[in-house]
């Protein structure tokens, strides 16, 4: 069960480009998600291969506190049941995001 968690200062096409765990293998996963933003207007999106998850742009949450994301109000991926692909995560951001994706792989 990897979990990716980062915090990204700039936009970018894919937050996940450079990630270990960017590739879901097998029999596919189950995704959870978590994002927050420092500013109002914040954006992101996932997708796993040609398979839009969480459609690019999809407005996030502004942080409740600097570098701070809250489990219990910033998840926006609840075991989204995904095939095997490259994962992208491209953003649009004025200050940054912070994230947190949990991948439980199907076995």
């Amino acid at each position: 069960m990897p979990i990716i968690r980062d915090r990204v200062t700039s936009t970018t096409t894919d937050a996940l480009s450079n990630k270990k765990f960017n590739v879901i293998g097998g029999r596919g996963a189950f995704l959870n998600a978590w994002f927050s933003g420092a500013t109002a207007g914040d954006a992101v999106g996932l997708s796993v291969g040609n398979n839009d998850v969480l459609v690019y742009a999809a407005p996030i949450n502004v942080e409740a506190s600097t570098y701070i994301l809250d489990t219990d109000r910033d998840q926006v991926l609840f075991n989204e049941p995904v095939g095997p692909g490259q994962m992208y995560l491209p953003m649009t951001l004025t200050t940054a995001i912070n994230y947190m994706i949990h991948i439980l792989y199907r076995v």
